[in-house]
């Protein structure tokens, strides 16, 4: 191809003008022409090429386009404008009638004789008839570019070739030059073969019809559209016609599963045809849904044997979706050579490396290259199970780089028990608020290691479940496998779940590996190669629990899983370089200004009146005592109201307004001192029992095993001094009971703990709040400097990348403590 005849063909491809730049991106990936020096085609080279053949380009508003009389754009346009009028006059009347027009256009334009196109500047390309060499191959393309304009605008939901798969056709090395005869077995239209004929343009085709019974098509109109394009190919022959002639089938069976069908009666039929014309066929095109590679059903099993004993079974490409239009099934293409039976086959898994562009893939398919992974030949021999999944032979599951200190293991091997989910019969039973939540896949997050259920979760009651040591979960390891990737998470151990349908469920020997460690390790790019090589589906690619048992991941020793994932933990905690104000700054700042807000404004009333007060007195040299009022005073007020506004207990007041300002700032410089944490190893019982020992007055009891952990000793200090003085100004204030506090440390999961810490005090008002007590640091008391204290344990913990939850129990009242909070925080 020359590289005006590159730039027409992309120009006729977009059906519109493109710049330069475009084109040249468009030639150079597509590789539709070579430079002799090997160099990309440029872009000044694109505008340099269309200045020379200038009765084929113009340029308009910057952009190259076609002139006026390129012959295919201008058939196109004018049969499409046809089409458009035709089809809009005769919208009422239903398909048949629709198609009926394309009928007509494709039989008018198989009966053209010679001509020319002139543009009609009023409406649209005219018919000049005049002496112009017949150019078939451009009625093949004007009638393909019509079908795929015409089935596209009509929605119409039968069964066609994607533009990409008939790429890879057309593209097939023995289409070149030999005289080709095609026989198809397909339940759609075959306007795809006028693609290929005039693709390849050193070759002859012909259309064998009369052994095309067309089995599949039930409309007649379906057919009428394919004999238009046997005669159209037919006709589209100018070369001489070869001595040999190349027979190849394409047989498409239906991917139809409707009842009125009997889908494996028309495969049958199709393998029939295989076996019982092969004699009659040099080559063999068989496109099927890749769920059949690998299906174990009996009669896919027997179909497979038939292939494979044939010896004629030459290559198998899977594809990705979207190789058929108007479905969602993942197809592959079977080649069979009568030819040659060498009983060798080449496995090409083209479904991660399938773009735009598919040179690269019909140049591996003729060349049968191998490339790590993708491609490989196989024997007869070597195949097994009569599995015929690429990803079966072409993918290595066991070149696993073993990493030192590690062994490899299969899942299976590492497990205590499993289960998996399956569909309530009763759909009814699930509702928002059930007493056990239900997961499903979305509910796994691929970036979170431990679940964290939703409110609007749905949820299933105890009475509802048939059996509940099949769906009722807690602890472990839960998990989907969909799409050729494992989503997995930690379940908590104080909560029990439902699996709903497809989700797994893994409980692993906690001496051999934590959860955590094999959450992340199943989400690795070498084990998502392992899951991409075991999953099956036509559709959806899933794994199935018994493929998952053969996974293999690699462990190193408990001590150093624990140490990788802290070191993976830690890695996120870098310390923020914002010169911004940031969301917890602006809270900082309400707060400061909330909390000041009241001493101030007392004080500030109380200068007021005492100015007033000292003007009168100075102007009438009167004495001053400290119990008269500095205010007026009224018959109604009461002896309290009067005492208030005494010139002594207004000193004392302006006094203590002073001092409260002066412990609210010192608090705000605590707060704002609060830098990234100097952490340290730190034993927790040990750290309380010090703490416990500076407050003789109160009775603390520390229970639970010793746990050493990273963290800021004096960041932690402040944490703990929060809250107990808390408790003593505001949960022992007004108690008759002797205070106490328990102080529990609990494991929670490989990673992290948690410390209980309960108090005997007053019960908290219903009003209060976790979340305003820690993110605005405000209280619903109005004792002077209160809302630091939170406002400061929320910082610290956020720092320490832990949580704080208010345990709100029913059974208040009757346990000794009527306060919990609950701290989580990593090890």
């Amino acid at each position: 191809m020359t590289l005006h005849e590159a730039i027409e063909q992309v120009l006729q491809n977009a059906e519109k003008p493109l710049f330069s730049r475009d084109i040249a991106d468009i030639i150079n990936n597509q590789k539709l022409y070579k430079r002799k020096d090997g160099l990309p085609v440029s872009a000044s080279q694109v505008t340099t090429r269309a200045k020379n053949y200038s009765k084929l380009f113009t340029k308009e508003i910057g952009k190259i386009k076609l002139v006026k009389d390129d012959i295919v754009s201008l058939k196109f346009q004018h049969y499409r404008n046809r089409l458009v009028h035709e089809s809009n006059a005769i919208r009422t009347y239903g398909r048949a009638n629709k198609i009926d027009v394309l009928v007509h256009a494709l039989e008018e334009l198989l009966h053209e004789d010679n001509y020319e196109y002139k543009h009609n500047i009023i409406s649209e390309p005219e018919i000049n008839y005049a002496d112009r060499k017949n150019h078939p191959r451009e009625k093949l393309l004007v009638a393909h570019k019509l079908c795929n304009w015409f089935f596209k605008q009509s929605k119409s939901n039968s069964l066609r070739l994607s533009d990409k798969l008939i790429a890879v056709l057309s593209g097939l090395n023995w289409f070149e030059i030999n005289d080709n005869s095609i026989e198809t077995y397909f339940e759609g239209y075959n306007d795809f073969l006028l693609k290929i004929a005039a693709d390849n343009k050193g070759a002859t085709f012909s259309i064998k019809s009369e052994h095309n019974p067309n089995l599949f098509n039930e409309f007649e109109y379906d057919n009428q559209i394919n004999r238009i394009v046997s005669k159209l190919i037919d006709r589209g022959n100018f070369t001489y016609i070869m001595s040999q002639t190349t027979t190849t089938g394409i047989f498409i069976p239906p991917f139809s599963r409707s009842a009125a069908r009997n889908s494996r009666r028309e495969f049958d039929l199709i393998l029939s045809k295989l076996q019982n014309n092969h004699n009659d066929l040099d080559k063999a095109i068989l496109i099927v849904p890749s769920g059949v590679l690998s299906s174990q059903a009996s009669f896919n099993k027997e179909a497979k044997e038939q292939i494979i004993n044939s010896g004629a079974l030459e290559a198998v490409i899977a594809f990705p979706n979207g190789m058929f239009d108007n479905t969602a099934i993942n197809v592959s293409m079977l080649i069979f050579d009568f030819n040659n039976r060498d009983n060798q086959v080449f496995f090409l898994d083209a479904s991660n490396i399938v773009k735009e562009d598919m040179s690269e893939v019909v140049k591996t398919i003729n060349t049968k290259k191998l490339v790590r992974d993708v491609s490989r030949t196989i024997t007869n021999q070597d195949l097994f199970n009569y599995d015929l999944n690429p990803k079966r032979y072409v993918v290595d599951i066991d070149d696993i780089e073993v990493k030192p200190g590690h062994n490899l293991y299969h899942v299976g091997q590492l497990l205590e028990q499993r289960k998996y989910g399956a569909m309530f019969r009763n759909k009814n039973s699930l509702y928002v608020g059930g007493e056990y939540k239900l997961i499903k896949m979305g509910d796994i997050d691929k970036n979170g290691l431990y679940f964290e259920p939703k409110d609007n979760m749905l949820g299933i009651d105890h009475d509802e479940i048939q059996n509940i040591d099949k769906h009722l979960v807690r602890g472990g390891v839960v998990l989907s496998a969909f799409h050729n990737k494992i989503k997995a998470s930690v379940l908590p151990n104080d909560m029990s779940f439902a699996l709903g349908q497809n989700v797994y469920w893994l409980k692993f020997n906690d001496n051999k590996v934590l959860g955590e460690y094999a959450a992340r390790e199943l989400t690795q790019a070498y084990v998502t190669k392992q899951v991409e090589y075991y999953s099956k589906g036509a559709t959806i690619a899933r794994l199935s629990i018994r493929d998952l048992m053969e996974i293999q991941i690699q462990i190193p020793s408990l001590e150093d899983q624990k140490n990788i994932l802290f070191k993976e933990f830690r890695k996120s905690e870098k310390p923020a370089q914002s010169e911004n104000v940031t969301n917890q700054e602006q809270d900082f700042i309400k707060t400061l200004k909330h909390t000041l807000k009241q001493p101030l404004s007392g004080l500030g009333n109380d200068f007021t009146s005492l100015k007033s007060f000292l003007n009168k007195k100075i102007k009438a040299e009167d004495t001053i005592e400290s119990n008269e009022t500095i205010v007026p005073v009224f018959d109604t007020d009461t002896p309290e109201q009067i005492e208030i506004h005494t010139l002594r207990n207004t000193l004392e007041r302006m006094e203590r307004a002073v001092t409260d300002m002066d412990y609210i700032l010192e608090q705000a410089i605590k707060i704002i001192s609060i830098s990234e944490p100097l952490k340290e190893n730190i034993q927790l019982k040990k750290f309380l029992q010090n703490i416990a020992s500076e407050y003789p007055q109160i009775q603390f009891k520390i229970t639970g095993r010793e746990v050493e952990f990273l963290a800021d000793r004096k960041q932690l200090r402040i944490l703990m001094h929060n809250f107990i003085t808390n408790a003593i100004k505001h949960g022992f204030k007004d108690s008759l009971e002797k205070p106490t506090i328990w102080l529990e440390i609990k494991t929670k999961d490989a990673i992290s703990f948690q410390l209980s810490i309960r108090n005997n005090g007053i019960p908290l008002p219903p009003e209060f709040t976790i979340q305003d007590f820690l993110a605005k640091g405000s209280s619903i008391r109005s004792d002077v400097g209160s809302g630091f204290g939170g406002f400061l344990i929320g910082l610290i913990l956020k720092k320490h990348k832990g949580t704080i939850e208010l345990i709100k129990n029913e059974g208040f009242g009757i346990m000794p403590h009527n306060v919990e909070f609950l701290i989580t925080i990593l090890k």
